[in-house]
């Protein structure tokens, strides 16, 4: 089974190209366009990764983080931003500051989860 990832981001353009190029890679993502959504899926669906950006409606992705830090251990997060002032040093957390190549979200993906899984594209095909 492929590493389930979870992509958080309000924009749906951003959000739904990233979920195209994680899963044209292998990976199984599901998507939340809010923190208190993104919180949902967390309890419901046990991803292995979370990928969200800091800037997301209701509170911010912070939230998010917390939340996978407190109630869903060990789950690792990638926080996407174009603030890098703001980020915040926490354990298991990566940071990919914006504005960034496909192939940098790629690798702080693999790097996350692991391993790579079996390929269906190249990162640059999305």
């Amino acid at each position: 089974m492929e590493p389930r990832i979870l992509i958080v981001d309000d924009d749906i353009d951003v959000r739904d190209t990233r979920v195209r190029l994680l899963g044209r890679l292998g990976y199984d993502c599901r998507a939340a366009s809010s923190s208190a959504e993104a919180i949902l899926a967390l309890e419901a669906a046990g991803p292995d990764l979370v990928v969200t950006d800091l800037l997301i409606p209701e509170t911010d992705g912070w939230a998010v983080v917390r939340h996978a830090r407190q109630h869903c251990p060990p789950i690792p997060v990638i926080v996407l931003t174009a603030y890098p002032r703001a980020i915040r040093q926490m354990d298991g957390t990566t940071y990919v500051t914006k504005p960034f190549a496909n192939a940098d979200l790629v690798n702080a993906v693999q790097r996350a989860v692991g391993h790579p899984p079996t390929p269906c594209a190249s990162p640059r095909s999305v």
